[in-house]
C-alpha cells in the first residue's frame, strides 16, 4: 500500500511511565483497519522514530502484514530494535543464536503459523551433530548441550514475547515448550601444585601468555578483565588492582569497553609483593620491547599484550591456552577455569566466603556457593576424614 493518510499516536503510560504507540497499518480484506501496537518505549523520541520508520515502510510498500511475515523477517527486526538497548556481548549472543540455530530451521515458517511442535522439533536437532547450509557455504555444527539448548530458547521465548505483546501473535508458542532440563554444572579448576607447576613452566618458557595466566589463576579474573587490565588499573604503593574494563569480542571484533560484566564486577583487588614485582618486571619488559622494535611496536597501555605490544584477541587467547596446556603436558582445562582454580583454592583454605564473592566480582554469596558448592563439599569431606582419623588412625 503506498501513500495515503495513517492515523497514529504516542501516549504515556501513567502506571509504567513508558511511552506506547498506536498506528494503523491499513485495511484488511473485509475494508476494516489494521490497527497495531507497541509499547515499552523509555523515551519520547525512541517511540517517535519507531513510528516513523513503520509509517515509512507502510507509504513506501515495505511494511509486511504479520499474516506474512516469515519468522526469519520478524527475528532481523526485533535483533535490530533491540540493539541500542543491549549490552554488545547480550547483542552477539542474540545474533549468533538466531543465525546459526534458529532461522536454519525455522527461518521460513511465517510467524503466525509458527506451533509449539516446530520448537521441540527444533531443539530435538539442536541436540545432534548437523549440517548448515548459508549464502556462503555449509557449516558443521557439534551437538549443542542443555545449557546452549537452553539458552536458544530464552532468546526465541523472548522475541516472541516481545510479537506477543504487539499484538502481533495470538499467544507465544515458546511458552508452551518445555525447555531441556538444567544442567549441574561444576567447575574445572587445578590444585595448588599443578597452578604452582603450570606458572612455572610458563615463566621457564618466556611465554607471552605467562601474564594474562598468572593474573586470571592468583586473581581470579575473568577473560575479559584479564585482556582488558591497563597499567591505569594498577596501582604499586597500595597493591592495588583496579578492575575497570572488559576487552571482548563484539561482532566478531576485539574491542575494549569501559565497563565490566555488571556492577558488582567493578571490584578492587589487593595483591602481594610477590604479583607487584612480577607486574613491575613486566613493565619494564614492554618497554624494552618498545626500544627495540621501536615504530613497529603497538603502543597501548594494555598490561597483558605479544611482545610486539598487540594486545591478545579473546578468543585466540582461549584456544593458545589450550594448545600450550597440552603442549606443556598440563591438564586440560579452558582459559576460564583458571578462575574457578582461584575460587575452588580460597574456598579449600577455607577463607571466608563474602570476601571470596566480592573478590570474585559475584553481586551474591549464593552465586559462589551454586558455582562452587562442590568444592566445599571436598573440604567437608576432608574435615569428616581428620576426626575420623584422629579417633580411629589413620
Amino acid at each position: 500500500m503506498k501513500g495515503g493518510y495513517h492515523l497514529a499516536s504516542i501516549k504515556q503510560n501513567k502506571k509504567t511511565g513508558l511511552y506506547e504507540v498506536r498506528y494503523d497499518a491499513g485495511f484488511d480484506g473485509e475494508g476494516k483497519r489494521i490497527q497495531k501496537y507497541k509499547g515499552g518505549f523509555k523515551r519520547k523520541k525512541d517511540a517517535q522514530d519507531f513510528l516513523a520508520d513503520q509509517l515509512s515502510k507502510i507509504n513506501h510498500g515495505t511494511y509486511i502484514e504479520p499474516a506474512k511475515m516469515f519468522l526469519f523477517e520478524y527475528l532481523d527486526r526485533w535483533l535490530a530494535e533491540k540493539k541500542p538497548d543491549i549490552s554488545p556481548t547480550t547483542y552477539s549472543g542474540y545474533e549468533i543464536n538466531i543465525r546459526c540455530h534458529i532461522k536454519p530451521f525455522l527461518g521460513g515458517i511465517r510467524l503466525q503459523e509458527l506451533k509449539p511442535a516446530h520448537i521441540r522439533q527444533l531443539y530435538t536437532v539442536l541436540k545432534q551433530d548437523r549440517e548448515v547450509k548459508f549464502k556462503d557455504g555449509k557449516k558443521d555444527f557439534k551437538a549443542l548441550s542443555n545449557t546452549s539448548v537452553r539458552y536458544v530458547h530464552r532468546v526465541l521465548s523472548k522475541a516472541l514475547e516481545d510479537a506477543f505483546m504487539e499484538e502481533t501473535i495470538p499467544k507465544n508458542p515458546a511458552k508452551l515448550v518445555k525447555p531441556p532440563s538444567k544442567e549441574k554444572f561444576e567447575a574445572g579448576f587445578l590444585t595448588a601444585s599443578q597452578i604452582r607447576q603450570m606458572l612455572n613452566t610458563f615463566r621457564d618458557k618466556e611465554d607471552d601468555m605467562y601474564i594474562p595466566v598468572m593474573l586470571s589463576v592468583l586473581l581470579g579474573l575473568r577473560r575479559g578483565e584479564t585482556l582488558g587490565l591497563q597499567w591505569k588499573d594498577i596501582n604499586f604503593d597500595e597493591k592495588l588492582v583496579k578492575i575497570r574494563s572488559n576487552y571482548i569480542m563484539v561482532e566478531g571484533e576485539p574491542t575494549l569497553r569501559e565497563k565490566t560484566k555488571t556492577d558488582s564486577s567493578r571490584r578492587n583487588i589487593i595483591v602481594t609483593d610477590r604479583i607487584i614485582q612480577e607486574l613491575k618486571a613486566h613493565r619494564l619488559y614492554q618497554k624494552k620491547r618498545q626500544a627495540k622494535l621501536g615504530p613497529v611496536y603497538h603502543k597501548n597501555d594494555f598490561v597483558c599484550t605479544w611482545s610486539d605490544g598487540q594486545p591478545f584477541n579473546p578468543t585466540h587467547v582461549s584456544r593458545n591456552f589450550s594448545y600450550r596446556m597440552k603442549k606443556y603436558k598440563m591438564p586440560q582445562i579452558r582459559f576460564h577455569d583458571l578462575r574457578h582454580s582461584n575460587a575452588a583454592l580460597m574456598i579449600l583454605q577455607n577463607a571466608n566466603m563474602k570476601g571470596a564473592s566480592d573478590r570474585l566480582g559475584h553481586s551474591t554469596i549464593q552465586i559462589t556457593n551454586d558455582l562452587y558448592g562442590h568444592v566445599e563439599r571436598s573440604v567437608q569431606e576432608q574435615i569428616a576424614q581428620q576426626i575420623d582419623d584422629a579417633i580411629w588412625g589413620s
